[in-house]
């Protein structure tokens, strides 16, 4: 469940809020500005960079995958998100005292060193670099982990019973008791989605955002 909340919590950045939107040519983006959060300029490279190392986690081939088009933005958005998120830690002083899951994952195995030396001859980043950036991304990942575990709402028994009566019919004549914990689950899974959209949209409020990618 915590998984797809975190998935849920994505797609709503992903979905809602108008950007900034600014016409140039994908070649003059590739080594560009895709966007701007809170002064801090997001390049296509580090989408792909961003990209390729979340291939390189996966185990997939190839570690380089160029996106082009929705993909690419949604990418980029991904990136956005990151860097709002990165930068609210910081905010709260929360940036030390998370720390990165990356070794559990990052064994430097072979196969994941030969994927950082693709990369890194691909795009010229040094290896500090990319490891850098797989501990900004996992620290990220970990902050919003966090954020959606201290979301436990409370579904009291007047909730349920008034959701009951509400859609009686669609139950088709089962009984309060049998389908209670089911109204229980949806209940707290719209209550959770909620309170995500409502901190996501408090993120946006706060740092600016522009996207300078092709209409």
């Amino acid at each position: 469940m915590r998984t797809k909340l975190k998935d849920t919590l994505l797609l709503v950045f992903l979905i809602s809020g108008t950007y900034l939107l600014a016409q140039d040519s994908r070649g003059a983006l590739t080594n560009g500005a895709a966007a701007v959060v809170n002064k801090k300029v997001v390049t296509v490279q580090d989408a792909f960079i961003f990209r390729a190392l979340q291939r390189v986690k996966a185990g997939a081939q190839p570690i380089v995958f160029e996106e082009e088009g929705e993909e690419l933005k949604k990418t980029v958005q991904k990136l956005v998100f990151e860097e709002m998120v990165l930068a609210e830690m910081k905010l709260l002083s929360k940036d030390s005292n998370i720390p990165s899951d990356a070794p559990k994952w990052f064994k430097e195995s072979k196969e994941q060193k030969n994927g950082l030396e693709v990369i890194r001859k691909r795009y010229g980043v040094p290896e500090s670099e990319l490891l850098q950036k797989i501990n900004r991304t996992s620290s990220a990942d970990r902050f919003v982990q966090l954020k959606i575990e201290t979301v436990t709402p409370v579904i009291t028994e007047d909730e349920t019973q008034k959701y009951f009566k509400r859609n009686e019919a669609q139950f088709r004549g089962r009984s309060y008791e049998n389908i209670k914990p089911n109204i229980v689950i949806m209940l707290k899974k719209q209550a959770v989605q909620k309170s995500l959209e409502e901190w996501v949209k408090s993120l946006k409020e706060k740092y600016e955002v522009a996207m300078l990618m092709e209409n």
